[in-house]
């Protein structure tokens, strides 16, 4: 099997950093967003900038094709291209309205330098800046600019992981990313000229996120797994509660089901050197319904139903819950 560094531990390891949380909300604010890089993460450059662009309010930027790349480069240098076509691209618009941010696996050598040169001239133009990398660069490049660094070992794992940041970006700004069912259905409709089977009157959720009425969001402890000693080890420990493993199954075929749980929030400590996301995930695994669930989160997640053994139902009776609390 290829070595993918277990990815996905990586990529949330990551977007709980404070780096990467700041590139957010600079990512949040922005109007325009430039995406660049040398080989593979310049491709991964240009799908960010398309698909960006596509789903979200904000103009984004890449590159692109040879023409553009050999042009800028017989005007300039190799090492100066990039800042070249930054300040092209830049040029009358409000500086701090704009994001750069660079693409690299390896810090070391002429294509890393090239980077940091373009990165450190935004910086000093004032543009927010950001280079996300296998490994830190320690040298050349500019304090300003917020480094987000993946721990890669393989190009493979660090480029994909870059190209996943970029929907993570997409994602936190409060846009869509759609399923691939969404998009087939919406084909649908668009071959048989209906617009949407949505109803856009008195939404639950934002426009554009309508296929989240279809979540059904699931407490983990104590209402899929036993947690009759509480904390005990941090492990899960608990067997499944009666019915709840055959209720996953057959909720899953109307129901996109995301279990939450507080184990899983990233600010947890290790529990025999695995996160609480990796323990949820190999018990659910374990007893036959990884497979039913979506996603597993800390976050309480857009759905149309909760199902939690601590919640008390709000149906307008402030004054039996106070009754009930005080």
């Amino acid at each position: 099997m290829l070595d993918i560094e277990s990815m996905e531990n990586k990529f949330r390891a990551i977007v709980a950093t404070d780096e990467f949380q700041q590139l957010q909300e600079l990512y949040n604010d922005a109007k325009h967003v430039f995406f660049f890089g040398h080989g593979g993460n310049m491709s991964i450059a240009e799908h960010a900038a398309v698909d960006a662009s596509r789903l979200t309010d904000k103009n984004v930027y890449a590159p692109g094709g040879g023409v553009v790349v050999t042009s800028i480069q017989g005007d300039t240098s190799f090492n100066d291209w990039i800042q070249n076509w930054l300040e092209i691209r830049t040029r009358n618009l409000d500086k701090s309205e704009c994001l750069a941010i660079g693409l690299s696996c390896s810090t070391n050598g002429a294509s890393s330098d090239c980077l940091a040169t373009a990165l450190n001239w935004a910086a000093d133009q004032g543009i927010p800046s950001a280079l996300w990398a296998a490994q830190p660069k320690e040298k050349g490049i500019n304090p300003k600019v917020i480094q987000v660094i993946q721990h890669a070992k393989y190009y493979h794992t660090s480029e994909i992981l870059s190209l996943t940041m970029t929907y993570q970006l997409i994602h936190d700004a409060g846009f869509m990313c759609p399923t691939i069912s969404k998009k087939a259905q919406e084909r649908r409709f668009e071959k048989l000229g209906i617009e949407s089977e949505v109803e856009t009157h008195n939404q639950e959720v934002p426009p554009g996120l309508e296929s989240q009425l279809a979540n059904l969001a699931i407490d983990f402890d104590g209402v899929v797994h036993t947690f009759d000693k509480g904390w005990h080890d941090g492990t899960c420990y608990g067997a499944p509660i009666e019915g709840a493993l055959e209720a996953i199954k057959s909720l899953a075929d109307d129901w996109n089901i995301i279990i939450f749980s507080a184990k899983v929030r990233p600010d947890r400590p290790f529990v025999n050197g695995k996160t609480g996301y990796e323990l949820v995930d190999e018990w659910l695994q374990f007893h036959g319904v990884r497979d039913y669930v979506s996603e597993i989160t800390h976050e309480k997640p857009r759905a149309k139903f909760y199902i939690d053994d601590k919640a008390i139902e709000f149906t307008n009776n402030w004054s039996e819950i106070l009754e009930r609390l005080k």
